[in-house]
């Protein structure tokens, strides 16, 4: 009797039968660690919070640990399904993603910073949807385009056009990090996809000269950058937030002050359960803390590319590599920020930062990893049943 019942279409099998948890233990123990971690710091960063203006102190965990729920049950359904279903819902995806980001820009409300990023009251962020809708598109779209993507006509112009539409799009907001990662991830599925070097290297110096002129352009964003260089000539001239996480560091020291008994999350440090968690890690489990987080998402980065590295198909390899990459790219630049090696951003932490959009797209990612890594994991299988397998 067949192990696997499917429903084929195009060579592809749509549903995943009955081998759906054959996948990379080493990734799913990785990302469980972060989320317990995560929730750790969620409740030790907003319990005060919770408390002062909600009457509850786990109010704000609460919240995530629903936003959790619901990715853990987009992780289910996704796992019901091989993943080349995906293909049939990119399109959708980054339409309807792209049509929400231009109603919202036109009927959306300035936040207390006069930026428009959210819909619902500030409960929903559209641009972490587009993070992921993005990489579901690009790397359908490389993968039918095949060694076509070297010619320019086929590659560099529609790709630019494609990826240049979300970055206008969310530069408006203004979320001008938000905007540099996107292209940081479709730019490295680009180059991975097998576009020419000399291609490759013009939508580098493209996006490089972008950035700079927005960074240049957009006040908040020449702010910040006027602000990193001071902190270059001497760290005491750096900006509050950047002192106040310096602050939060050099109290943990090794081993921190304790898990909760941290201060500086208690009003010096802006943003202490989003943007700056990294630093309240470093404050409440010290150097260990900070470093353990790093290590996992090194482990988590390592077991991606090992799936993608693994996948039975072009498809499969581009959308490891997309989604490995963005996890690992936005965990280095809130690193990066709250070390002040680079410019101040408001860029969440995967998996450790207080935010129910963030935490649902993450964990679609890591189900959309697990998804091709039982692939790869179902076709090993079969390749050792084969007669004459070794």
């Amino acid at each position: 009797m067949a192990t696997i019942n499917v429903i084929k279409k195009k060579g592809h099998p749509l549903w995943a039968g009955r081998n759906k948890y054959a996948v990379d233990y080493w990734l799913v123990l990785t990302a469980g660690a972060l989320l317990v971690f995560g929730l750790l710091m969620v409740y030790s960063t907003t319990f005060d919070p919770g408390f002062l203006y909600k009457g509850d102190s786990t109010y704000y965990l609460t919240r995530q640990l629903g936003a959790m729920g619901i990715g853990l049950v987009a992780i289910i359904v996704l796992m019901q399904f091989d993943y080349h279903v995906l293909r049939y819902v990119s399109v959708p995806v980054l339409l309807g993603t792209c049509a929400i980001l231009a109603v919202m820009l036109i009927v959306g409300k300035p936040d207390e910073y006069g930026a428009v990023r959210t819909l619902s009251a500030g409960s929903y962020q559209p641009s972490e949807l587009a993070k992921l809708a993005t990489i579901l598109y690009i790397a359908h779209w490389l993968d039918s385009k095949g060694e076509r993507i070297k010619n320019i006509n086929y590659g560099l112009v529609p790709f630019s056009m494609i990826i240049g539409v979300m970055f206008a799009l969310i530069v408006r907001q203004p979320a001008l990090s938000t905007a540099i990662l996107i292209v940081m991830i479709n730019f490295t599925l680009f180059f991975v996809a097998g576009a020419d070097l000399k291609q490759a290297a013009v939508v580098g110096g493209l996006a490089l000269i972008v950035s700079v002129i927005m960074m240049l352009t957009l006040s908040h964003a020449s702010q910040r950058i006027d602000s990193f260089m001071a902190t270059l000539r001497d760290p005491q001239q750096a900006s509050y937030q950047v002192l106040q996480s310096f602050a939060a560091l050099a109290n943990g020291g090794w081993f921190g002050v304790g898990l909760g008994q941290g201060n500086q999350k208690f009003g010096p440090l802006p943003l202490a359960h989003t943007d700056s968690v990294f630093a309240t890690v470093g404050e409440e489990l010290g150097l260990l803390g900070t470093v353990s987080v790093v290590v996992l998402f090194g482990i988590l980065a390592w077991r991606g590319f090992l799936v993608a590295s693994r996948a039975r198909d072009t498809y499969g390899f581009l959308l490891a590599v997309g989604v490995t990459v963005w996890i690992a790219y936005q965990a280095l630049i809130n690193v990066a920020v709250i070390t002040a090696v680079m410019p101040f951003t408001g860029m969440p932490m995967p998996f450790l930062s207080y935010g129910g959009s963030s935490m649902v797209m993450v964990l679609i990612g890591i189900g959309v990893l697990l998804n091709v890594s039982r692939d790869a994991a179902l076709g090993r299988h079969a390749s050792r049943r084969q007669p004459g397998a070794n």
